[in-house]
């Protein structure tokens, strides 16, 4: 039998732009500025922005732009991504407003891949749900979150998940129960090219107020110890080990307050990189990161792994619905 060639991508094909618009409801939006859709506000152009408002309009635009071999991003809330400074010739699919629905059933919670998870902790606390306390202030979307298991004081989302619904970047759709994944630190084990576009989220009914005041208390940490109020991406690097979180290895090394062009390493958090006057580009953004990596291997002997997702242009599919 004859091998078939992998698909091949090109660059942003402008001859598609009718065909990609009767697949959705929202109007193309062509060279959006990346600060404009990332929390780190940096970013230059972003050739095509494809706003998809159902699931169902995500699978056809997927599955038109994969057929013609065409490159593609999917954008949640912008929350873990750095663009290039020159931009992407290539096709954003950000998840909208119609991504963002919750439906409840008892204490099971449908939450949409576009949702904010600090939001949904907090009406989840409100309502007197508990398991989402460590969310408290956490700047990421639903399915950004569960596609990198995010977590924080000692407790990871992947412990109340049942049921992760995707899409495949061919558009095909998928769903994973909880122990089909391979969950570990900062890792889902999803395919590569898997967008979550809803989870089924098990909490547990409690004391509001108990919940609350933990809410409160971890809300107030990240507050007193993160740079919550500036631009940035939140954590730059995983953490080598629990005992050894990479911001406390950075601040030994001296990296706090390190500037480089209009972008700094926090003064409160060394593993925070932020862009204070919004004027930090990229550039400045990955020397840092190079300088924290050198430092760390060179005077600990650590390898400081990334965490924060760097788009630049490349003949390939990817996403992270961050």
């Amino acid at each position: 039998m004859q091998a078939v060639p992998p698909l091949q991508f090109n660059s942003f094909s402008e001859s598609l732009i009718p065909a990609v618009q009767a697949l959705v409801a929202v109007p193309l939006r062509f060279d959006v500025s990346g600060s404009s859709l990332t929390t780190f506000a940096i970013g230059g152009a972003l050739r095509g922005v494809v706003t998809v408002d159902t699931v169902q309009e995500l699978v056809h635009v997927l599955a038109l732009l994969h057929r013609e071999g065409q490159p593609v991003r999917v954008l949640g809330n912008g929350s873990n991504v750095l663009v290039s400074d020159a931009g992407l010739n290539e096709w954003i699919v950000k998840l909208g407003a119609g991504l963002k629905r919750i439906e409840v059933d008892g204490s099971r919670f449908e939450v949409f891949g576009a949702a904010s998870l600090m939001s949904f902790a907090r009406r989840a606390s409100d309502d007197g749900f508990s398991g989402l306390e460590f969310a408290a202030g956490i700047p990421a979307s639903i399915g950004g979150a569960v596609f990198m298991n995010a977590g924080a004081h000692g407790a990871e989302i992947s412990s109340r998940v049942a049921l992760v619904r995707g899409v495949m970047e061919d558009g095909l759709l998928c769903e994973w129960k909880r122990d089909e994944l391979p969950w570990r630190y900062r890792f889902s084990g999803l395919p590569v090219g898997a967008m979550v576009t809803s989870v089924v989220l098990d909490l547990v009914q409690g004391d509001k107020e108990t919940i609350a005041r933990k809410c409160s208390e971890n809300l107030a940490a990240r507050r007193a110890t993160q740079p919550l109020a500036l631009p940035s991406a939140g954590s730059v690097f995983k953490n080598p080990s629990p005992q050894r979180p990479a911001g406390m290895i950075l601040e030994a090394l001296g990296m706090k307050g390190h500037v480089i062009g209009g972008a700094a390493v926090s003064d409160l958090h060394a593993n925070w990189i932020v862009n204070p006057k919004r004027e930090g580009t990229a550039r400045d953004v990955l020397a840092l990161i190079e300088l924290c990596r050198q430092k760390a291997r060179a005077e600990g002997g650590i390898e400081l792994e990334p965490e924060v997702k760097i788009w630049t242009s490349r003949a390939s599919t990817n996403s992270d619905n961050k």
